[in-house]
């Protein structure tokens, strides 16, 4: 599967969307809510923005867009040790 309408957002257009940068790592579902709603409203499948949290990127689907017949397809797997990765990043105490 595809997606074919998916939006790109970065820090500077969350700013711009009235999100400010520091308040972006907080809990603040509505207005992440609004802008999600706003971009499903525009018609794309999908979004791709920054992690609150971490430094990388989110995917995210809009399941509505797609249909029962339509099969996400993997492109690639990596295992992670999540333990480690949560001492290495101050997340579980040693």
């Amino acid at each position: 599967m595809l997606t074919h309408r998916t939006l790109r957002l970065v820090r500077a257009d969350l700013a711009a969307l009235g999100m400010p940068p520091a308040e972006y790592g907080q809990v603040n579902p509505e207005r992440t809510q609004q802008i999600g709603a706003a971009i499903d409203y525009l018609g794309c499948d999908g979004l791709i923005a920054p992690s609150a949290r971490w430094p990388c990127d989110n995917l995210m689907l809009f399941a509505r867009r797609f249909s029962a017949e339509n099969k996400l397809e993997r492109r690639g797997i990596e295992e992670v040790a999540w333990v480690e990765w949560g001492r290495a990043n101050g997340l579980i105490a040693s």
